[in-house]
């Protein structure tokens, strides 16, 4: 397990001229990394073209504020709980109505060109009340991009139901959750940290070695999960057994 606060992660030159914190790095070997950056308002940018590596796509969910992506040649209007998805070498660049702030993942395997060739926008809203819209066992996930979605890697909105205690462990997958709302702690075999998005402005728990852990919720939490690789999407947790459950 390793544990990364907003506050506590490098600066990465993600945009050519804001600055980014890397909350999941490439060096944790998960199979993606994910940045937090911060645009003021009235701010332009577009995303570094040598940032990539290995990874084969891009993708981009705006945590709060309004703008406008321009991805492709398509703009799109940002605002709170949007997604962004496409190739790496998609030119992604943004433009801040207001201070606006993005998560941005980079991740997949392979041949950038298995990917899928058009840009995908989806909204936490369309997939309310679908079959994107799961209850995982003490909250729902708003999965957002699976893997029949064809990028390699899967990103959900994910609420933690207040006053719970989930016993997790993913087997099959990398998971990292950056939390951003809520409080509580995750506890593991050889240590526990807070669930901090106040002081230290966000959480980012990495489950780099298929950790049992479990997932204490005080207050409500949302945290943007990403899976490598990706999850089916039809995915939920079932704590009858009394130990970790796990997929």
């Amino acid at each position: 397990m390793i544990v990364r606060t907003l506050k506590s992660a490098s600066t990465a030159a993600l945009f050519r001229t804001t600055a980014s914190r890397e909350v999941v790095s490439r060096g944790d070997q998960m199979g993606h990394a994910v940045f937090d950056t911060q645009f003021a308002e009235g701010a332009t940018d577009t995303l570094s073209r040598d940032v990539f590596g290995e990874f084969p796509a891009q993708a981009h969910y705006c945590l709060s504020g309004t703008g406008v992506a321009t991805i492709g040649g398509r703009t799109v209007q940002l605002g709170p709980d949007v997604l962004v998805v496409a190739r790496a070498s998609v030119p992604f660049g943004v433009r801040a109505n207001e201070d606006l702030r993005l998560c941005s993942v980079l991740g997949g395997s392979g041949a950038e060109e298995e990917l899928p060739g058009e840009p995908l926008v989806r909204r936490v809203a369309d997939t309310l009340g679908t079959p994107r819209d799961v209850f995982w066992g003490n909250g729902q996930s708003r999965r957002l991009l699976v893997k029949s979605d064809g990028f390699g890697f899967a990103l959900c909105q994910t609420l933690g139901n207040q006053d719970t205690d989930s016993p997790l462990q993913y087997r099959n997958h990398f998971e990292s959750c950056y939390y951003v709302q809520g409080s509580g702690k995750y506890v593991w075999e050889s240590g526990s940290h807070p669930i901090d998005t106040n002081g230290a402005g966000a959480t980012a728990f990495i489950m780099n070695r298929n950790d049992a852990h479990r997932m204490v919720v005080d207050d409500p939490s949302i945290c943007i999960s990403v899976f490598s690789p990706a999850i089916e999407g039809h995915e939920s947790h079932d704590f009858s057994a009394g130990s970790s459950s796990s997929y």
